[in-house]
């Protein structure tokens, strides 16, 4: 027996072609089309939107985190700089232990407060109430009074986010390695004293909060 249209059989209906007519009346109208193209641009709209304020948020953390600013001296994270000095002249003589822990504590005072500011072509540092050292931003190095009143001479130099500060003289040399954390607040200032006076190297760090 030959199926046709007559019989209402469910089976029978799921053979039938649809008509064209049928067809286009599931095909969107002009109108759903108008509020579909809507809906994308409002949307790519909104994806750039969010995209712009990401990267404005990261550039703007960047800026952020520069070591430019005012730090104050944070003792609880600090070393102990008169530990640091008793550990290196145990290990000189008798003769040269006194002289030579004067000097150290003369060249290694804690400061309170560490300021930086840099341009392109100068970097500036000032410790305390001191005048501020003022280096080219190339690393070329400055004659400087030390902290003995002795003359050295000072260079500075930014990379990578980093600062480091040199001073040398015909006694030895200091490094200061300054770096940032990742939030910006707090600056750590490692310290690297060489000496043909010392058996060994002096190394300690002390830490400032930002404060500005």
């Amino acid at each position: 027996m030959r199926p046709d249209d007559s019989d209402g059989s469910p089976t029978l209906q799921r053979w039938r072609m649809k008509s064209p007519r049928e067809w286009h009346s599931k095909m969107p109208t002009a109108h759903e089309i108008m509020v579909m193209n809507n809906f994308a641009s409002t949307l790519c709209l909104v994806l750039l939107c969010n995209a712009s304020f990401l990267s404005s948020s990261t550039l703007a953390a960047a800026q952020e985190s520069s070591l430019d600013g005012t730090y104050i001296l944070d003792e609880t994270d600090s070393a102990n700089i008169n530990e640091v000095i008793e550990d290196a002249v145990g290990k000189l003589n008798f003769v040269t232990r006194d002289i030579a822990r004067e000097r150290l504590k003369r060249l290694n005072p804690a400061y309170r407060q560490i300021a930086i500011s840099s341009s392109p072509n100068e970097i500036s540092v000032t410790v305390d109430n001191q005048p501020p050292l003022r280096t080219p931003a190339n690393g070329a190095p400055v004659g400087w009074i030390g902290p003995d009143g002795g003359k050295v001479n000072a260079s500075m130099q930014l990379a990578d986010g980093r600062l480091t500060q040199t001073f040398t003289s015909a006694d030895g040399r200091r490094v200061n390695d300054y770096t940032l954390s990742r939030d910006g607040r707090t600056l750590t200032m490692r310290v690297t004293e060489t000496s043909p006076r010392l058996s060994q190297p002096i190394t300690y760090k002390e830490v400032y909060r930002r404060i500005s």
